[in-house]
Order: C-alpha cells, then structure tokens, then sequence
C-alpha cells in the first residue's frame, strides 16, 4: 500500500487527539477526585454508586429516628421516674391521713398536700419533647390532661387519644416508642384526686344491687341488647346520659373481663368513676364531693344493676379506713410504673444497639462507595507523567513529518 504524506499527516492528528483526550480524561479525575464524571464514563460503577448512595441516605433517616426514638424514651423514663416519687409521697401521706385520731385541721392540711401532688403528677403527664406532648397519643399538640376547675371539686380530664407513635428503626424493625396519658397516668391522677376529695367530703357514690358469679353469668344476663339503652345516670344534677350495650352478649361480642365492662362504661359517662367490688357489683362514684354531689341511675329496663335510689355526697371527711383503702391501689401504681420504666429501659437498650450497627454499616459503604469513585491519586499522577511523555513525543514526531512549504525555501 502506498502511504502518502497526507496519510501520515491524518495518522499524526488523529494520535494527538487521542493522546490529548486521555491527557484530559486524567486531569479531570485528578482535579475533581472522582473516577468518572458521566455516567456513560462506566455505566456500572455509576449504578453501584447510587446504589451505595440510596443505602447511605437510608441508614442516615434511621439514625435520625433513631435519635428521636431515644430522646422520647428517655423523657418517658424520665416521667416515669417523677411519676414514681410523686405517689410514693402521696403514699407516705395516705398511710398518715388514715388514722381516726387526726383532727379536721390535720386532715386539711393534708389534702391541700394531696392536692398538690395531684397537680404535680398532672404536670408530669404533660411532659413535651420540643413541640410535642409525649403522653396524648397522636394527638401531640393538644396537652394530654387539664384540671377541671369546680371549686374544691376539681376533677381531671384526658384530652389525648389511645394510638401509639411508631418509628422505624431499621429495614426490619418498626418501634412503638409512646406511652399514652390514660394507660399511664390517668388512673394514678384520678385516684390522687379522689384521696384529695375524700379527705375534704364524701363523694355520692352507688353500687348495682345486683352481684354477678363471673363475667359469663353478666354477660347473660345482657343477652341479645342490640339497640337497647341499658340505663341511665344523672349527676350532679346534669343531663341524663345513656350508657348502652349493644349485640349478642351471648355469642362472638362477649366481654372478656371485668375491665373490659368498666371501660365500657366509663366510655359513655363524664363526671363518674367507674369500679368493679370484690362482689363483681359495678360502683358509680361522681368526680364532686360535698353536698352538691348528687348521682341517680334511672331507666333500667334490663335490671343491669336493679333499682337503686338518689345518692348524694356530703361535707363530713371519710374515715381513716376508708383513706386507706386506698393503699393497695397506690402499690399497684408502684409496680405499674416499675414495670413501664423496665419496658422503656429495655427498649433504650436495643435502639443503642441498633444504632451501633448502624454507625458501623455507614463506616462499610462509605468505604465501598470510596473504593468505587475515588481515583487513586498516586496512580492517577503516574499515569498523566505517562500521557504528557506520549503527547510531547507525538508533537515531536509530527514535527519531523510534517511536509517542507516553500516558506521553508525562502529564507
């Protein structure tokens, strides 16, 4: 084949252009770090990038939910904890006020003490983190519990809701990380308030005439109730409220326990407390005490709880007995409490660990998305010393077959 100088000439231009591309392919990854710029410079390594990049995004929403996870935790526990000393001061003063022998005066003093234990364990329940109540549920902006002012009849009123506040902690982990106000703090307050009431005045209080064997035997005693209004309650004088049970108590819509008939009631009734005897009777309390406490039950066409007659409270203090009736429901908040703060503490213990897994999975993918990017520099160096001695030697050939002008001839 007869090669001409202008072959030669197209061969020397096309050698500079590449040399001279490679030369800038290596200062770009040199100037910029980075294996590639476009992902069409490796297609695959482009791919694993993001995959690696997803993963890190991923694991640093975790930790951050994480961390919340943890300051909730840890603000719950530390409520829990205040919680505690508060009843076990109210205790110290229940075992104190439920003596017969203390005067009117004692006794005041005391219940102004209960009073304020009342409102300091209120106050505890509406712990917040940042802008949320921790205690109301989903419902974080409204503050869980309120006093309700009546005088010397204050009673307490939950404004919260039961769901729980989850995060998720990993792939496979998903944490439920709240406590709601009712499960927690909603018993202990209304009992601290009703000690506070009992020391001052009696409360009107009325109990079913009527004692269930068990569960089963109220259950049948309910029958088929679809559509019917069991009874009616009037308190304090206010509207009449309908406390109703509906379907076949006989079949697949059963209560389970006595628990299960409390809540239902008290569901439907404002102003009353709701307790079950040892007798399986259902006892209506009014949240107001004194004189002006009144409650009737009205309209009982199933016998529910029997004909029972108006009961009304009065300004005379309950007996120390009765005060201290009151203890073994203050042990039970105890151990209530004890048992949240071990559930917290463990659930503290495993977002520790999870978040140590997560710090060690983000220091493995960083280095993975490193050794998939980043140039070595030394080479990188080495190899454009290479190419500039490559570029510098194709200009020189090129200069030595480029053709003579008659320029050349001139001078």
């Amino acid at each position: 084949m007869r090669v001409t100088n202008s072959m030669m000439v197209r061969n020397m231009l096309d050698h500079l252009k590449n040399n001279m591309g490679d030369l800038n392919d290596l200062n770009e990854q040199l100037s910029s770090g980075k294996l590639f710029q476009r992902p069409s410079d490796a297609p695959i390594k482009v791919s694993d990038s993001m995959n690696y990049k997803s993963q890190l995004n991923r694991n640093s929403q975790f930790q951050r939910n994480l961390n919340q996870a943890e300051n909730w935790l840890n603000t719950t526990e530390s409520s829990l904890k205040s919680g505690t000393e508060v009843i076990q001061r109210a205790r110290e003063l229940t075992i104190y006020a439920a003596n017969d022998s203390m005067t009117p005066n004692d006794r005041k003093m005391v219940a102004k003490e209960m009073k304020e234990l009342r409102d300091e364990l209120v106050d505890i329940s509406n712990a917040k983190l940042g802008d949320s109540y921790i205690f109301s549920g989903q419902n974080t902006e409204t503050k869980p519990f309120e006093v309700v002012d009546g005088g010397i009849d204050n009673h307490v009123k939950y404004n919260g809701d039961t769901n729980s506040v989850s995060r998720r902690l990993n792939e496979n982990v998903e944490m439920d990380i709240s406590l709601t106000g009712k499960e927690v703090f909603k018993a202990e307050i209304e009992n601290l308030n009703k000690i506070y009431q009992e020391l001052i005045s009696r409360r009107a209080e009325v109990k079913s005439n009527n004692q269930y064997a068990d569960i089963d035997e109220f259950n049948t005693a309910l029958g088929d109730s679809v559509n019917s209004e069991t009874f009616t309650v009037e308190v304090d004088s206010g509207s009449p409220q309908k406390v109703e049970f509906k379907g076949d108590y006989t079949n697949g819509e059963k209560f389970q326990d006595w628990d299960e008939v409390k809540s239902h009631i008290e569901d439907q009734l404002d102003g009353v407390t709701v307790d079950i005897s040892d007798n399986n009777e259902i006892v209506l309390t009014s949240n107001t005490s004194g004189n002006a406490s009144v409650i009737n039950v009205t309209d009982d066409p199933d016998n529910i709880l029997g004909n029972i007659s108006i009961a009304v409270g009065s300004n005379e203090g309950y007996k120390g007995e009765d005060i201290g009736n009151n203890l073994s429901e203050m042990d039970e908040s105890i151990n209530k409490f004890a048992e949240l703060r071990s559930e917290v503490g463990g659930k503290l213990q495993r977002t520790g660990n999870i978040i140590s897994r997560l710090e060690a999975n983000e220091v493995h993918l960083r280095s993975l998305k490193s050794k998939n990017e980043d140039v070595d520099l030394a080479e990188v160096i080495t190899e454009l010393k290479m190419e500039e001695t490559v570029y510098r030697a194709s200009l020189a050939s090129g200069s030595r077959i480029m053709q003579q002008s008659l320029v050349d001839f001139i001078r």
